[in-house]
């Protein structure tokens, strides 16, 4: 500088002559232009002072080297070269003969040190991840290190990971903690003290690696879920080295039990040890338990295996035998592990004890049931088979879902089972809840088929707040959801035998309060009817059998994460699928109609009782006092004429009333009035569609089919309608057979019930009943006819306490009669008695 001004002037004055020793981290791109300029300014004064070195040595230990030298005879100067510099002056200057030993001992070497995380493992559950910087070695080369190693150094053949290589190289390599060797770091090389430079390759490095502590440690969980995500919390920033405990970590994320050690069994509990295989060696269950309840802990190691703790450990309370070592199990219990396991086979121990646990959780239908002999009921094959299955349950204290496909007789099933539980215990009590609208048809049911139940219907503004159905003699109690949830504190202090809800799908919601009463009713055995497959929303499902069997699918949490989410997100899951079926087979039982076509007849017809609305109540009671009244007196006088045209005005009034207030209205507008009979109707569409079947619905009432059609638009139902102001009837029949969408045909009698087909549809509902019971034959029978491949089920709609129970009654018993007039309901109408008409206008 002082010899030779011209040659400096151009550097730019920001150039370091003596860059800083400790290395810092630099950002290649924002320094580039920097290292151009020092290298061009260190290149030009290396070659000026070529010719006049007079020595070089380090400054202590290196990597500092100084360069002496002479800019005059007997005058020196020096220039100290920091880490990067002096690798660089060694390059280029490999010949020092005025270099000390040390600096002569020292390599500028070829390869590049790397700059990563060495993963290793201190004990069974600790994991140390430290940054270093690795150097890779032949054997022959790595035999001297620790003769030469001036600052401690780790030599091991490990797996190294990176970026750069497609696949795990296993090499041997050196590691320096980046702790003990940060200040022997530069920005392009890397020094040790003895040794010389190497180096450093940073491209596959991340900015965040700087960030990373020094030295991390992870225990336990932490340990398993750094394998468990591949280490990738490192490996995303830049190369990794494993040790060889963790060349091949294992993680079981999905453990099974590979075998349950039955113990003994006493008072119904079962003393089980289950467990679940690891690779080589097993864990038991029990232990796995102790690890969650007593540590909370995700995971547990098994010999060189982590195995996450299963949620079927986590969900449930598990309860411990009086040693600890064994876990103790009801019914429930081992129905769990049995869905779990997948195969019976995996149970071990006493054959006796297995064989008990087997009859527990393998359904297998009795030889013999209670007599039926106290009833008039007469059960089909299927029906039995039913019926086996729910004493099944009752015999293992264990409670289930009947829903077989609407019209195989669920009812029946039912009623079979509480005169099966009768027969063993005379002073059995049992309970019944439905919606409003089955009421009545319950009751018929248990009254045609099963005096032997003395049912009673706790329901209606007059029923026994006292609570009737604790009554001496009486032993069925029928009433409504309604009803249940305001009388819910008597109702829930009996302990009955069994509780029947109908319609299961009023209790598919866990946040109602309908919900929250049914869970406090007290009871031997609980059955859920429902036409409607549940699977159709797991949520409802879940519901279901929270009411159930409290417990046995988890948490909402759990059963979300485990099997909503899953099928949900991907439609054809169907391992997931699998798997809930087999957790909820023991509980549920499906028939549909294809399953049991051979056990059917060919069609099933039904009467169906609704009530009336109070509004329907009010509104029929003036008809009968303001209109039918002074009819009365005239019919009574056998020598008045008989005024026919005013009874049916009237008998026509009525049965419109029955309908819906809105038909008498002339009021469109359905929903400001509240038909009984309607809402039955709605249900049993529900139902019907639920069940993906069509259905055909027919009123002699043009208006009243206008309320239905206008319903079924209200409700996104896709539809069809079939009157005598109807054009294109071809059309409209090829839409309802042909077009699947299309669910519900509405029609009316005369229009629908001659000269068409309709056996896409498989349900027929007579909304109001015609006289001539031909007629209604004739309607049903385009439903049920050659090329329907369905069983076809009829329900006849009744409303109780109206005109339209004694209507049934005289068309039963006058049957023949009617079948004479295929014409007009006037002709019918003009055979009847004064008296059977009075009768009617009462």
């Amino acid at each position: 500088d002082r010899e030779a001004p011209k040659l400096f002037g151009p550097l730019t004055q920001n150039m370091p002559l003596k860059p800083p020793i400790g290395a810092k981290r630099v950002r290649v791109a924002a320094k580039k232009e920097e290292e151009k300029t020092q290298q061009t300014a260190r290149a030009k004064i290396l070659e000026y002072l070529n010719q006049s070195i007079h020595s070089v040595s380090l400054v202590g230990n290196g990597p500092t080297i100084r360069v002496r030298v002479e800019i005059k005879e007997g005058q020196l100067t020096h220039y100290d070269l920091a880490l990067d510099d002096a690798a660089k002056f060694l390059t280029e200057k490999r010949k020092l003969k005025t270099a000390t030993e040390d600096v002569k001992k020292l390599k500028v070497y070829k390869n590049p040190v790397i700059l990563g995380t060495r993963i290793f493992q201190v004990n069974d559950e600790e994991i140390i991840a430290e940054r270093v910087i690795g150097i890779k070695h032949t054997p022959k080369s790595a035999d001297k290190i620790e003769e030469i190693n001036k600052i401690p150094a780790i030599l091991e053949r490990v797996k190294l990971f990176s970026s750069k290589a497609s696949k795990p190289k296993e090499s041997l390599y050196e590691f320096i903690p980046i702790k003990q060797g940060v200040k022997l770091l530069g920005s392009n090389y890397f020094y040790l003290p003895g040794r010389g430079y190497w180096p450093v390759d940073r491209e596959a490095l991340s900015p965040e690696w700087h960030e990373l502590p020094l030295q991390k440690k992870y225990k336990g969980d932490q340990a398993a879920k750094l394998i468990a995500g591949e280490f990738n919390e490192h490996r995303d920033l830049g190369p990794i080295w494993l040790d060889e405990h963790l060349k091949e970590p294992t993680i079981i994320e999905i453990p099974k039990l590979t075998e349950i050690q039955v113990h003994k069994e006493q008072d119904g509990w079962f003393t089980l040890d289950p467990k679940y295989g690891t690779g080589d060696s097993s864990v038991a269950m029990v232990e796995l338990i102790k690890q969650f309840m007593g540590k909370k802990r995700d995971y547990h190691k098994a010999g060189k295996s982590w195995i996450k703790i299963p949620e079927l450990v986590k969900q449930f309370d598990w309860e411990f035998d009086d040693s600890g070592n064994y876990i103790k199990v009801d019914s429930i219990g081992l129905h769990r592990l049995k869905a779990a396991m997948g195969e019976f086979d995996h149970f071990a121990g006493s054959k006796k004890i297995i064989n008990q646990i087997r009859n527990r959780i393998e359904f297998t239908p009795p030889k013999e049931v209670p007599s039926l002999s106290h009833s008039k009921l007469q059960l089909r094959d299927y029906q039995m088979m039913g019926l086996k299955w729910l004493w099944w349950l009752y015999e293992n204290g264990l409670h289930g879902l009947l829903a077989d496909e609407m019209g195989l007789g669920k009812t029946h099933q039912a009623m079979a089972l509480l005169t099966c539980i009768q027969q063993e215990k005379s002073d059995a009590k049992f309970l019944i809840i439905c919606p409003t609208t089955v009421l009545d048809h319950w009751l018929d049911k248990v009254v045609d088929f099963c005096p032997n139940l003395s049912a009673v219907k706790h329901h209606g503004p007059k029923r026994d707040y006292k609570l009737g159905f604790l009554k001496k003699g009486v032993n069925t109690t029928i009433t409504s959801y309604g009803v249940l949830l305001r009388d819910i504190k008597g109702m829930a202090q009996t302990r009955w035998d069994a509780v029947i809800l109908d319609e299961a799908h009023f209790v598919k919601n866990n946040a109602t309060a309908t919900y929250s009463a049914v869970c406090r009713l007290n009871s031997s055995i609980r059955v859920c009817l429902t036409g409607t497959p549940m699977e159709n929303s797991l949520n409802e499902l879940k519901n279901v059998f929270d009411f159930l069997v409290p417990g046995y699918l988890g948490s909402d949490d759990y059963f979300k994460k485990n099997f909503i989410k899953p099928i949900e997100k991907q439609s054809e899951d169907t391992e997931t699928e699998i798997a809930l079926q087999k957790l909820i087979h023991p509980f549920k039982i499906r028939r549909t109609k294809d399953q049991v076509l051979d056990d059917l007849p060919e069609k099933v017809e039904d009467v169906r009782h609704c009530s009336l609305s109070d509004e329907q109540i009010k509104m029929y009671r003036d008809v009968i006092e303001l209109k039918a009244s002074p009819l009365l007196t005239q019919l009574a006088d056998e020598n008045s004429p008989v005024p026919y045209l005013h009874v049916f005005a009237i008998l026509t009034l009525l049965k419109q009333l029955c309908n819906h207030p809105a038909l008498v209205q002339k009021d469109m507008d359905y929903k400001k009035y509240e038909s009984g009979k309607f809402n039955l109707m709605k249900e049993l569409i529900d139902e019907a569609l639920a069940s993906d079947h069509k259905v055909v619905i027919y009123s002699q009432y043009v208006g009243m089919i206008d309320i239905i059609c206008s319903y079924l638009k209200d409700s996104s139902i896709p539809y069809v309608s079939l009157t005598g102001q109807t054009r294109n009837r071809g059309k409209v029949i090829k839409q309802f057979q042909e077009d699947p969408n299309t669910k519900v045909f509405v029609g009316s009698l005369l229009a629908g019930g001659i000269g068409i087909d309709l056996t896409a549809a498989s349900v027929v509902i007579h909304y109001d009943r015609w006289w001539n019971a031909s007629k209604e034959n004739q309607a049903t029978d385009r439903v049920h006819r050659i090329g329907q491949n369905k069983n076809v089920q009829v329900l006849k709609l009744i409303t109780r306490g109206t005109l339209e129970e004694k209507i049934d009654t005289i068309i039963k018993s006058k049957q023949q009669l009617f079948e004479k007039f295929l014409e007009k309901d006037e002709e019918i109408f003009k055979s009847l008695t004064r008296q059977e008409m009075i009768d009617l206008l009462h």
